[in-house]
């Protein structure tokens, strides 16, 4: 988690330069950004450009609707979201509704970028039922 005062100057000298160079801040530092929330087993962060954000760690019942109210806060401010989840290790059904289920009252369904097996895995056995 990028904490103290230090980091976060680190954090925007970073990015300042990556772009600067045509690059993007996650292209050096990957965990770069807000984060949204954290527990034990997740971490979300808000990355750049603004509507992209990072899963890392386990979804599961106990931490999805951290996850939802944090993608709605994001697609309420930015629009559709993306969402990577490359850092993802598990994701239970809660989860998955999440990501990939309808959302009548939320809004656009975020795209996903960089899918985890355990997302394409449980994608798969959903969509067989």
């Amino acid at each position: 988690m990028i904490g103290g005062p230090y980091e976060r100057t680190l954090v925007m000298l970073v990015a300042a330069m990556a772009e600067r160079n045509g690059h993007t801040a996650q292209a050096i530092l990957p965990d770069a950004g807000l984060v949204l929330y954290e527990d034990r087993q997740l971490r979300i962060i808000q990355a750049t450009p603004p509507d992209k954000v990072l899963l890392r760690g386990d979804v599961d019942i106990t931490n999805s609707p951290a996850l939802a109210d944090a993608l709605a806060g994001v697609t309420a401010e930015w629009g559709r979201v993306t969402v990577d989840t490359e850092g993802l290790r598990f994701i239970d059904v809660s989860g998955w509704r999440i990501l990939v289920g309808p959302h009548p009252r939320r809004g656009p369904r975020p795209r996903l970028l960089n899918i985890a097996p355990c997302v394409h895995r449980l994608n798969q056995r959903m969509h067989a039922l």
